[in-house]
């Protein structure tokens, strides 16, 4: 898969479900995307998301279900990103 055909796999807000594979955001294909984009910068990687997390926890608030999933939801945008 090229990293054009990963780059496609975008957020659909609010729900934050990828537009093509309906997955939660970021799905597998975008976070592979994600590191192959920021592989010589992991920093700008966590602001980029932490930028999109507070986007999601914002859109959370405004469909009215502000306290659904906010650790959660560190962990799906940011979390992942973290060195093993």
């Amino acid at each position: 898969m090229s990293l054009a055909d990963l780059r496609r796999h975008v957020a659909a807000r609010p729900t934050w479900r990828c537009r093509v594979c309906a997955a939660p955001w970021p799905c597998q294909p975008a976070k592979l995307g994600l590191r192959t984009e920021y592989a010589d910068n992991r920093i700008a990687l966590t602001l980029h998301l932490s930028a999109l997390l507070y986007d999601a926890i914002a859109d959370r608030i405004d469909t009215g279900s502000p306290d659904a999933g906010r650790a959660d939801l560190f962990t799906r945008f940011v979390g992942w990103t973290r060195v093993r």
